[in-house]
């Protein structure tokens, strides 16, 4: 079996503050670790039932650099780096391709707008209001799953943080799911501990995955084209935006483009990271 991660960092093990996300926060070294080790136990419950699988972790959060690669599971590798268009079109799904046969995503939050998420945001908190599938909003886990699902790859199961869950529920309603906390407001939370997450994260992947092998999860699609479109915050935002025929502006301050889920993303994703002020550190 061939298996994709997709890696964010606000749901993982422990995290609950801005000053864990970044390498100049005071808890960041710390959260590198439980993030890290959140991973391996996500690639230890694909070994418990396939030993020879091939398992690639897409670090998606932030720099993209905060799995501690020399703490990796050795039958893993990681997609690390700077999230900028030019190398990075598919963002945290960068190195998915048609080859693998599942996908799961660890460490992941509410969308941006939700009333009392943990670290709740859309990709580029900064900048995007509300990102919004066929006109109905949407989150990172949704997306991602997208993506993934237009090269005919399943999400089996989500790790993050408790208020996620009914997000998730709302688009799939049967993939397993772990809560790493249970979620008391923007920036609190009640914690498990490392060895309790792992053993859960561990337990869920292994069902998931002999539950796929006894009968396919198809990957998930809003069919052959989507309408991906983002509102941003502010009006000179989208007037950085250089325009052309993959997306189009509706209104003062949210773009738009239609096509497949994996082109769509890489054309809207352009246009944001052109929307930024300035590129910030993270996106190189």
């Amino acid at each position: 079996m061939k298996v994709f991660v997709v890696v964010d960092m606000e749901g993982a093990t422990g995290v609950v503050h801005r000053d864990q996300l970044m390498p100049d926060g005071r808890g960041y070294s710390s959260a590198q670790a439980l993030l890290t080790d959140d991973v391996n136990a996500v690639i230890e419950g694909v070994l418990t039932v396939d030993a020879t699988a091939t398992i690639v972790v897409g670090d998606g959060h932030g720099t993209m650099r905060n799995v501690l690669l020399e703490r990796i599971h050795p039958c893993a590798s990681v997609v690390v780096g700077g999230g900028h268009p030019s190398n990075k079109p598919l963002l945290q799904c960068e190195g998915i391709d048609a080859s693998f046969e599942a996908a799961f995503l660890l460490g992941f939050h509410t969308m941006a707008g939700t009333p009392g998420g943990l670290l709740a945001h859309t990709f580029v908190g900064s900048t995007i209001a509300r990102m919004m599938i066929n006109g109905r909003a949407a989150g990172e886990a949704e997306v991602d799953a997208l993506i993934l699902g237009s090269f005919g790859v399943p999400v089996l199961g989500v790790v993050g943080n408790s208020d996620l869950e009914p997000e998730i529920r709302t688009w799939n309603p049967t993939c397993g799911f772990v809560a790493t906390k249970q979620v008391l407001g923007p920036t609190a939370a009640i914690c498990k501990p490392p060895a309790r997450t792992q053993a859960e994260i561990t337990d869920m992947v292994s069902a998931m995955v002999r539950r796929h092998y006894a009968d396919p999860v198809p990957p998930y699609s809003l069919g052959s084209t989507v309408e991906l479109s983002a509102e941003l915050y502010r009006t000179e935002m989208v007037d950085r935006i250089s325009f052309h025929g993959d997306v189009k502006r509706l209104g003062d301050r949210t773009i738009a483009t239609t096509g497949p889920m994996d082109l769509a993303f890489r054309h809207l994703w352009k246009a944001i990271a052109q929307a930024l002020t300035e590129p910030p550190a993270w996106l190189m």
